[in-house]
């Protein structure tokens, strides 16, 4: 049996720690996988579900103080692996990944490390670029969602990656096929990289002209009050709605006339994954890293729109909702995704790494 220990930051809200869920649930329910999750940031509340086959493992430290944090944060990780032995290490984002690749020095060639974002963006410390470079090589495995982002760890040579997107979540609901709701939705944290500045001034403009339309933003951020006070200077605040974290998000986008991914950069997105393959129309930045070029073809499945561009946004939005012909054809186009990028096909390609 080979023991496979994922590595988190928590059990909620945030797209990368949804998608090691969904793997790591994946592959609990394989007879020949004995399948553990290290949890190294403080125990707050639990918004992705795991199988009850997975061993957790929640990190704890009784401090506030940031280097001790880090101190033990590696301690005990190094503590884990050498007590339970895992063949295989997975872990997600930057930060996580340096103190994996700390704690499991002697584990370096078990383990396997993938980023989920831009690794150019200016989110990205210095010292966290010298580090990836430094260590990166090292491991086992890097891998990326994009081609993009391969293009860039070639460059700094970094060469042992694989490029996996993400996968659809198996329990994705079926197509809406009634009258949709006259209602336009988006999804993620509410902070800079996700632009929902963009999407509120492009909806202002496209709600007057279509005043019966609402606009939903699903997410909690540090970037909410502002948002709310754009609202109110728009002077949109009944037609716009601040749902917070949602859930079953996808019960909300199902029958929603459109969702937007207005991101100023984006790995692939799961909201707008999970928004294609239910056929909701979908409109998107091209954004770097280029995950969302990778699974939309601009005007067959979904619509591709330039960063920060507001005019171009409104003018997709508009096109959704007056010409019904062209909004079928991008549901009819965009469920095939569905089958593409399956946890089956998807959680194959990591098994071949293990």
């Amino acid at each position: 049996m080979k023991k496979i220990f994922f590595i988190n930051s928590r059990l909620s809200n945030g797209g990368s720690e949804r998608v090691m869920t969904i793997l790591a649930n994946y592959f609990s329910n394989i007879e020949n996988y004995d399948v553990h999750m290290i949890l190294i940031r403080e125990k707050n509340e639990e918004t992705y579900e795991l199988n009850p086959n997975i061993k957790v493992h929640q990190l704890n430290y009784g401090t506030k103080n940031k280097i001790l944090i880090l101190l033990k944060r590696i301690f005990q990780l190094r503590k884990i692996f050498k007590e339970q032995k895992p063949d295989v290490i997975i872990s997600f984002m930057i930060d996580i990944n340096i103190v994996t690749l700390c704690a499991g020095y002697k584990e370096r060639k078990k383990i396997i490390v993938s980023e989920r974002a831009d690794p150019q963006s200016n989110t990205r410390k210095k010292i966290q670029k010298k580090l990836e470079k430094i260590l990166y090589p090292k491991c086992k495995k890097v891998v990326l969602q994009t081609d993009d982002v391969k293009k860039y760890y070639d460059k700094i040579k970094v060469f042992n990656t694989e490029v996996i997107p993400n996968p659809i979540n198996e329990n994705i609901l079926n197509p809406y096929e009634g009258e949709r709701e006259k209602r336009l939705i988006a999804a993620g944290r509410l902070t800079e990289q996700k632009n929902f500045e963009l999407l509120i001034r492009a909806f202002k403009r496209f709600a007057d002209i279509y005043s019966e339309y609402l606009l939903e933003i699903c997410g909690e951020g540090p970037l909410k009050s502002d948002l709310e006070q754009l609202v109110k200077n728009e002077n949109i605040e009944d037609k716009v709605l601040f749902s917070g974290y949602v859930k079953n998000v996808n019960e909300r986008m199902r029958n929603a006339t459109m969702y937007v991914s207005s991101s100023n950069f984006e790995g692939i997105s799961n909201s707008m994954l999970e928004a294609l393959a239910m056929g909701v129309p979908t409109i998107s930045t091209d954004c770097p890293v280029g995950g969302a070029k990778m699974v939309i073809e601009n005007g067959v499945n979904g619509i591709l729109i330039p960063v920060g561009d507001e005019d171009a946004l409104v003018n997709s939005m508009l096109k959704i909702v007056e010409d019904t012909e062209f909004a079928q054809q991008l549901s009819q186009k965009s469920i095939l995704i569905k089958e593409k990028y399956s946890i089956e096909k998807i959680a194959k390609q990591w098994e071949k790494l293990f």
